[in-house]
């Protein structure tokens, strides 16, 4: 069982864990040439669309490309994945599956994180983007795709360590990180609201829910 990482409420100790679940905003990452088809079916594949390096993680693009349009009420629409499994495995067997941690419930600092970033897509194409931190060890890492949704059986594809070695030298950082900037509290406008109807009745009752 990994340890879960505790918030003490300090504004570093958030954004350092902010930093596990993005790239950091003060850096020009450096792409690895690797690309290529991950896993398929006779009808849908899993590529690997790109690869970019960080300080703190790795840039994983992903897209799947389908033979045939897909049913209106296919899962891969309505679902944020797309019936996607996504995996790493480190040279020293550390492992992570995508959209398995969250804020409330993740591993501790040594132990890999893959989140998933955002996708989006329609008919034959879709893309999805994650993120993994920390930075794989040296060695070579290995990343496993499947989708019973599509009939792609599990896959994987290595990611060489001479490829990761290389583009660590390569990531510039463009200037040290400034701390973050207290924000103001946000203060909504009155409403301009229509007198004597639902919405003078209604909106006191919900902002005082609000409220509570």
């Amino acid at each position: 069982m990994h340890a879960a990482m505790a918030f003490s409420g300090d504004a570093d100790d958030v954004a350092q864990a902010r930093f596990r679940f993005g790239p950091p905003d003060n850096e020009a990452p450096c792409a690895l040439g690797v690309s290529g088809v991950i896993g398929r079916s006779a009808d849908a594949a899993i590529l690997l669309a790109g690869l970019a390096l960080y300080t703190t993680g790795l840039h994983i693009e992903l897209a799947i490309r389908r033979r045939l349009d897909p049913d209106p009420d296919d899962r891969m629409h309505s679902s944020f994945d797309g019936g996607l499994l996504v995996g790493v495995e480190f040279s020293d067997g550390r492992s992570a599956v995508a959209g398995r941690h969250g804020w409330s419930n993740w591993p501790a600092a040594d132990q890999p994180v893959l989140t998933n970033r955002g996708s989006g897509g329609g008919g034959r194409e879709w893309s999805s983007t994650l993120w993994l931190s920390p930075v794989p060890p040296p060695g070579d890492m290995v990343l496993v795709v499947a989708s019973p949704t599509l009939g792609i059986d599990e896959s994987s594809r290595i990611v060489d360590a001479d490829v990761l070695r290389a583009a660590a030298a390569n990531v510039e950082v463009l200037w040290p990180r400034e701390p973050e900037q207290a924000q103001p509290a946000i203060h909504q406008p009155k409403l301009d609201v229509p007198p004597g109807g639902w919405f003078e009745r209604a909106l006191p009752a919900v902002q005082a829910d609000e409220a509570d």
